[in-house]
């Protein structure tokens, strides 16, 4: 019981399949209505239903042959295949008594191909106009022939089988293209970069060979999309597998086009650096990095905006949309916006460039770039830190690098012990050392005794040095204090520390018995601050010179100085 109720159902539901395709079918085929005339031309050449008396029903093509009413009704399809004008059929009126807006009884399928028109006859019957067929004839032309008819009458009857609306032979003919677009696009590459650019090295040409290198790669992808485009028009594909394949090859000739100016950019940005590299202002080094950004960031916006208007997106309503909500966009991201117009503060008033040396806003370090929104400094404890330009621009920027001289300032305590000449000689040795020092300031220093301390008599010794970098001013005056050590020494100079002195008389010890101290006389006083000086027979502006030991290094001067420096 139960199978003759399947098979009764199955036979039922059959039935009722058939009677809809069937009322489909001559709904199609009917030219009752202006939709129902202009979808039985493309309805009946659709793979699996290719039915050329139903197709050319609705051509006005009187006194012509069967044969020539097919031959037009697929000329008539492939011109809209062609231009990729795909219909919308719910867009045309089903009205038979249809009339448009000057009262005419007449319809245009496609707005792209205004000359071609549905019209009503006189017999109530909607057809396509026989002008608008002699100019189909006269757009496609008189061949009907195209490589995919070629292809299809000649591949095996399993071939042509349709998997989603494609014949098998049509993704078989896609692939090859695909693959022939590749091998192409690796002969291209190849050649070019192996025998343009070396023939461009043999030249000299640098920039010509680098500006290969950069289109090399999109160009030959620029390839696969020309012989795409060259070869899916002929397959006979549908049109919406041709309008897919449309935008995908013009997306991948944007993306190609944006690929290589991207890529380009970076050229312009070395040649720019390579100019800013030869001048003394960092102003041009600075704005190198800030150029390529905005360079990229626009190639990538035009692009984005091209493949868009590719995509059939409205760029000119979405840019206006984009304009109505710039308000809110612009209270939402105030601090980007305070950020960028701070980084353009910079480079007006710049306040410092890079690789200087600055102190801002809590930070302390070499600025190693300067963004659209912040500027990056590299600490002295190897960390990057990131300020905002809108914190800079409001901070108070030391800004180091800006020196002339580098300062030291310090209080040397000798000894209470010191004579008043030995002071002076002291003082007058310091002097000569500065004067020897090439890295120093000649024009201005300072070096007197500034006073009596708790446990020594007070030097003031403030200098400057003219110098490029920080490790040349610690080399410079860790040269200028080892001559200030020598320089006492010589002068037979204490140095002091804090210390509380037990003083005890020699009132019961005889005065033969009390330690002398002897000092050198006033002329060796000043034999010695000549010494120090510049040319002068002890000085050593550039460090002490060691023949021996750990410490050894090249020499140069008599051996008497040598072995009394290394003695010491």
């Amino acid at each position: 019981m139960v199978s003759r109720w399947t098979v009764f159902v199955a036979t039922l539901a059959a039935s009722f399949f058939a009677l809809v395709s069937l009322a489909s079918a001559q709904e199609a085929s009917s030219c009752r209505t202006p939709r129902q005339a202009t979808d039985s031309v493309f309805h009946w050449q659709q793979p699996g239903r290719d039915r050329l008396d139903e197709a050319s029903r609705c051509l006005e093509l009187p006194g012509r042959s069967r044969a020539d009413k097919h031959i037009v009704a697929r000329k008539l399809k492939r011109l809209y295949d062609e231009r990729l004008a795909l219909i919308d059929m719910a867009a045309i009126s089903d009205d038979p008594d249809y009339r448009d807006r000057a009262g005419v009884e007449r319809v245009v399928p496609h707005a792209s191909l205004p000359g071609i028109v549905v019209e009503r006859r006189a017999d109530g019957q909607w057809h396509w106009t026989e002008a608008s067929l002699r100019t189909v004839v006269q757009m496609v032309g008189e061949s009907d022939n195209s490589l995919g008819k070629w292809i299809a009458t000649r591949v095996p009857d399993w071939l042509t089988g349709v998997t989603f609306g494609l014949a098998l032979w049509q993704y078989l003919a896609l692939l090859a293209t695909v693959v022939v677009g590749l091998i192409a696009r690796r002969i291209v590459y190849f050649v070019v970069l192996s025998r343009v650019q070396k023939t461009t090295d043999k030249l000299g040409q640098k920039w010509i060979s680098r500006f290969i290198d950069v289109v090399a790669a999109p160009g030959s992808t620029l390839v696969v999309a020309l012989l795409l485009r060259v070869t899916y028009p002929e397959l006979d594909l549908p049109i919406r597998a041709a309008m897919a394949l449309s935008v995908a090859v013009r997306l991948l000739v944007v993306a190609s086009v944006v690929w290589a100016a991207y890529r380009f950019v970076d050229v312009v940005a070395e040649r720019m650096a390579e100019r800013a590299s030869e001048t003394d202002t960092k102003l041009d080094d600075q704005l190198v990095p800030l150029v390529r950004k905005s360079l990229k960031v626009c190639t990538v916006v035009i692009g984005t905006l091209i493949g868009l208007q590719n995509l059939n997106v409205d760029v000119g309503s979405l840019l206006a949309g984009l304009g109505i909500g710039g308000l809110a966009f612009a209270l939402a991201a105030k601090d980007t916006l305070s950020n960028f117009f701070g980084s353009l503060m910079i480079f007006v008033d710049r306040p410092f460039q890079i690789g200087d040396w600055i102190s801002a806003a809590g930070v302390e370090g070499i600025v190693e770039e300067v963004g659209f929104r912040s500027t990056r400094v590299r600490t002295f404890y190897n960390s990057l830190v990131t300020v905002p330009n809108s914190k800079l621009m409001d901070a108070n920027i030391d800004n180091y690098g800006e020196r002339q001289f580098r300062r030291t300032s310090i209080t040397l305590n000798l000894a209470y012990e010191t004579t008043p000449e030995q002071m002076q000689a002291f003082c007058d040795g310091v002097r000569a050392i500065i004067q020897a020092n090439p890295a120093t300031r000649k024009d201005y220093y300072e070096v007197h005794m500034s006073g009596f301390g708790a446990s020594s008599l007070d030097v003031m010794l403030y200098f400057f040095f003219k110098v490029d970098s920080w490790s040349e001013e610690l080399r410079q005056r860790h040269n200028v204090f080892l001559e200030i050590l020598r320089l006492a020494r010589d002068l037979k100079v204490d140095f002091a520390y804090p210390t509380q002195t037990l003083h005890h008389t020699f009132d019961h010890v005889p005065t033969e018995a009390r330690p002398a101290r002897v000092t050198p006389s006033d002329d060796e006083l000043a034999a010695l601050v000549r010494g120090f000086g510049p040319k002068g027979d002890r000085a050593r502006p550039d460090g002490p010179r060691i023949t021996s030991g750990f410490f050894a290094v090249a020499t140069e001067g008599s051996s008497d100085d040598v072995s009394e420096d290394a003695g010491a």
